[in-house]
């Protein structure tokens, strides 16, 4: 493994992490929480419950978490080549398939956020990340000639769904909702445990999170917003006190590549690209390094964090933020630059 792919695996694991203000000692001994944590789809989840547990409501409660595991599973996992996602990538281009209802009802809604981005936010962008990181990974950029021939099958136009039946203009068009998809579950664990009973929730997979009503103690779930590689709370860019609200982080930092350019020169990209450029995002001076988007749900958040990344700099990225809060004013959003951080 490369140095720079070592580094960029050691810095998922300190950079911009949301963590839970509530002391890792106490946890394990408060009597009003249950916690509970694990792996799936190689992601760790961790979900609080602000109170004790019978065995029974125990196992209640881990059937409601596990039945929406597996639905994310079946329908949303781009990696499952089973699932309901991958039967449509592999789709030819004006063949019809019916779409499950809870397929379609997503599509449906994350059209609006596609509208909302001005087309920023663009699942299709599947075949586009699939063709530069098979570059990247050499050490080298694609010819444009290759990224020219895949331009066709790239944009939100291209994929068509209506009336429960889903076709597609492109052979090559494919979908990739992980991220999303990962806000869709931590949306459905917590309003499912709420309906079950409990009013106290805090729910986080992979570091997006969403919280129902008050920590036991009556308070708001405290969270922070970390700052790169800097766990002392008290250096945090943000820290938030968040009830019945769902926080989203997007970042460059996550995985990218050095790259010597063929004048020579070298420019480091990450894995996050741009629909309009075709390009993965430049990691330089100035650029927008994180965002982290407050919303009521975690889809909304999820869908609109990475938007501030693909704007050239922070002030256009705020911009764009004043637009969304006139629709969505329980939006905020908190943006780190290279060399300058801002919070907005």
């Amino acid at each position: 493994m490369s140095q720079i792919n070592k580094l960029a695996t050691l810095v998922k694991f300190f950079a911009l992490v949301l963590l839970v203000l509530y002391a890792s000692c106490v946890l394990l001994t408060d009597k009003h929480i249950t916690e509970l944590s694990g792996q799936v789809m190689t992601i760790n989840y961790r979900i609080l419950i602000g109170q004790t547990l019978s065995d029974r409501q125990r196992q209640a409660v881990l059937a409601i978490i596990n039945g929406t595991f597996a639905e994310i599973n079946a329908i949303f996992n781009k990696w499952n080549p089973t699932s309901e996602i991958s039967l449509l990538n592999a789709l030819p281009a004006h063949i019809k398939q019916p779409l499950s209802p809870a397929l379609y009802q997503f599509l449906q809604r994350l059209d609006s956020y596609v509208t909302l981005s001005g087309g920023k936010f663009d699942p299709t962008m599947e075949p586009l990340q699939q063709l530069w990181k098979k570059y990247l990974s050499k050490g080298v950029i694609p010819p444009e000639n290759e990224i020219a021939q895949i331009r066709p099958s790239i944009g939100w136009h291209n994929i068509h769904f209506e009336n429960g039946w889903f076709y597609k203009d492109d052979d090559r068009t494919a979908l990739d909702l992980g991220g999303v998809a990962k806000g869709l579950c931590v949306d459905l664990i917590l309003e499912r445990l709420h309906m079950a009973g409990y009013p106290s929730l805090f729910v986080e997979w992979g570091g997006e999170i969403r919280t129902c009503g008050y920590h036991p103690s009556k308070r708001p779930w405290q969270v922070y917003i970390s700052r790169l590689g800097e766990l002392d709370e008290q250096k945090a860019i943000a820290q938030l006190n968040l009830t019945d609200q769902a926080l989203a982080t997007s970042g460059d930092y996550f995985q990218y590549w050095l790259i010597t350019m063929p004048d020579s020169t070298e420019r480091t990209f990450c894995h996050i690209f741009n629909p309009k450029t075709l390009w993965p995002l430049e990691v330089r001076p100035g650029s927008v390094n994180s965002s982290s988007m407050l919303a009521h749900d975690c889809v909304t958040a999820d869908a609109l964090a990475k938007v501030p990344m693909l704007f050239d700099t922070v002030d256009e990225a705020t911009a764009w933020l004043q637009k969304v809060q006139q629709i969505y004013p329980e939006v905020a959003c908190w943006i780190v630059a290279h060399q300058n951080q801002q919070a907005q």
